[in-house]
């Protein structure tokens, strides 16, 4: 049996931002979409068989929005209880628009562990560039008011921050910018050196290093779509970079297979082999997580390491 340690679950497909950095943000049908096949809700009852299967594998935690924003799904906090159900850890990575009132404290009394707002510029100017939104304010104060929520409360969720350095010339400042932010909410965070989406994107900044396989394919990671090929649902890829180049990194598809299945079938043997040689598939050979350059993480008060997943028991270094 394959050991599953995190499964990345996307409970919708969809996003209700449009930044300027990510491949949900083309039109359908051009280089680099995400095509509608994919932008789906899963199915609740789908969801907890995934999760059911997982949990049999030793999972430990589930992130719920894969390359979609799970706060779009009404039902997030059911999602929730399943996780918490089948004794995982429930982690949400989101732009945090949606996440206040009453439904972010269902949430939150869900059992959600982890919530992250990715706030992708440190100004309303900059936020409005990348994000393409003029919610920056809504989002901090959303921040706060969870952040307020939970400590008052005595919940066991973290919330925590995710930002983008956007002039790689003048990291400095962006960091010391991007931690009056932190700061003033109390809060974890990462700042990170943009990707390249599988080379769907091309950021100013290009990784510089050895290539090697990024340890994906060989370590106890799943990613299981809300959407698929064909008008499907539960397309399993490698991992998220490869967002825009769904349809070609599709390993199998969840209901019509077991986990264990597509974790043991074909072409995810293929894959593996293929990191093995060096003979990286199209949806891989220019993804710069490929690249082994340890100054992609430039700051961080979580402790957390660069390969080392969220919430999860192991790093990639184990496997690259």
């Amino acid at each position: 049996m394959y050991e599953i340690d995190r499964a990345v679950i996307e409970i919708n497909g969809g996003c209700n931002y449009t930044c300027a950095m990510c491949p949900q943000t083309k039109p359908d049908g051009t280089t680099g979409a995400r095509g509608k096949s994919w932008l789906k809700k899963m199915p609740l009852d789908m969801f907890e068989r995934a999760v059911a299967e997982c949990a049999e594998a030793g999972l430990n935690v589930v992130n719920l929005e894969g390359s979609g924003e799970a706060t779009l799904n009404p039902d997030l906090p059911l999602y929730i209880e399943i996780v918490k159900k089948y004794g995982a850890k429930a982690y949400i990575f989101s732009n945090g628009f949606k996440m206040k009132g009453k439904f972010m404290e269902d949430c939150v009394g869900a059992g959600l562990d982890f919530y992250r707002f990715s706030i992708i510029g440190y100004n309303k100017d900059l936020y409005k560039q990348w994000m393409n939104s003029a919610n920056f304010d809504i989002v901090l104060d959303n921040l706060h008011k969870m952040q307020e929520y939970v400590v008052d409360t005595e919940a066991n969720t973290e919330v925590a921050t995710y930002h983008l350095i956007l002039d790689n010339d003048n990291i400095d400042h962006e960091v010391e910018q991007y931690r009056k932010i932190v700061d003033s909410a109390g809060v974890h965070t990462e700042i990170w050196k943009m990707h390249n989406w599988s080379g769907v994107y091309d950021p100013e900044y290009h990784r510089a290093g050895k290539t090697k396989t990024c340890g994906r394919p060989f370590s106890p990671d799943i990613v299981i779509r809300a959407g698929g090929i064909d008008g499907k649902t539960g397309g399993v890829h490698p991992c998220c970079q490869v967002l825009g180049r769904d349809d070609e990194a599709v390993l199998g598809h969840f209901g019509e297979m077991t986990v264990q299945e597509i974790m043991g079938g074909e072409l995810y043997e293929q894959l593996r082999e293929q990191h093995r040689t060096g003979d990286y598939p199209d949806f891989c050979k220019d993804c710069d997580f490929l690249i082994d350059d340890p100054e992609t993480l430039v700051y961080t008060n979580s402790g957390r390491t660069e390969m080392h997943m969220n919430g999860t028991k192991f790093s990639l270094n184990d496997y690259r």
